[in-house]
């Protein structure tokens, strides 16, 4: 393997460690000559340097992520990519959701290599210093809440929305074993009823699933208003193969119960 190795020049030396003594982390050019007292023109020229060299991430034009010295020559440093997305995305809609969220709240094991936010606008994927940041787009946005992350006010789905994020879209968690166990973690940390009420406004499948897992579990039992019509998938992000049918709820099921809280077992 070939460690790529660079050199600096005397200003994007001084830039680095301006760039450093300031604490930035999203910097643009106009922002860059200010801080060196340089041209505009030079300043978008030595930050085209500085992302060649892998110290500045290109987010959009004149808008760049910078890669601290104590990073190391790879990138690598993921200690604050949730704190960087309230800064990302400003004052747009968004909330942190998906495995991600589902990471934060202790419901699962699994480390996801992604930063998943939950977006009303498109936006690119890109990477930052060895962890992906995923902008999924939704129709609407729901329920969050704000944390504290690395001193960064960052706004995260609350739990009960988390779980109907998921129920909605298991192909950005895991699938629905995932969403199942998530489920089954959150028992005690939900509030039911606000649950429930997010559910009945949700999409037709939401709803279905959330009361096939509910009784899965035999946690509960989820009220329904009207009599479901037609069949839909169990897991859409599966392999839609018809392993059982839920007529109960309406549902192809193209996983066993056991592949569904295979998690107990472990």
């Amino acid at each position: 393997m070939v460690t790529q190795s660079f050199r600096f020049g005397e200003l994007e030396t001084r830039a680095l460690f301006a760039l450093e003594e300031a604490e930035a982390s999203l910097i643009t050019s106009r922002k860059l000559a200010r801080i060196l007292k340089i041209s505009g023109n030079r300043a978008n020229k030595l930050a085209w340097q500085l992302v060649k060299k892998k110290r500045l991430i290109r987010i959009r034009r004149g808008v760049y992520l910078f890669a601290p010295l104590k990073a190391g020559p790879k990138g690598y440093w993921s200690e604050e990519s949730l704190a960087l997305v309230s800064q990302l995305l400003k004052e747009r809609p968004y909330y942190v959701s998906f495995w991600t969220a589902l990471n934060h709240y202790g419901l699962t094991e699994q480390i996801p290599g992604v930063t998943q936010v939950a977006v009303i606008h498109r936006r690119r994927s890109f990477e930052y210093l060895g962890s992906k940041f995923e902008f999924i787009k939704l129709k609407k946005l729901g329920e969050w809440r704000e944390e504290k992350i690395a001193g960064k006010s960052v706004k995260m789905a609350t739990i009960e929305q988390l779980i109907i994020d998921c129920l909605s879209h298991p192909e950005y968690c895991g699938g629905m074993e995932e969403v199942c166990k998530a489920l089954w973690e959150a028992r005690k940390k939900m509030d039911w009823k606000k649950l429930e009420a997010m559910a009945s406004q949700s999409n037709d499948a939401v709803r279905r699933r959330l009361g096939f897992l509910l009784e899965l579990l035999g946690l509960r039992s989820l009220k329904t208003r009207r009599k479901f019509v037609g069949w839909r998938w169990l897991d859409p992000s599966g392999t839609r193969q018809i392993k059982a049918k839920s007529s109960k709820w309406g549902l192809l099921l193209n996983l066993t119960e056991r592949q569904l809280t295979n998690w107990r077992e472990s």
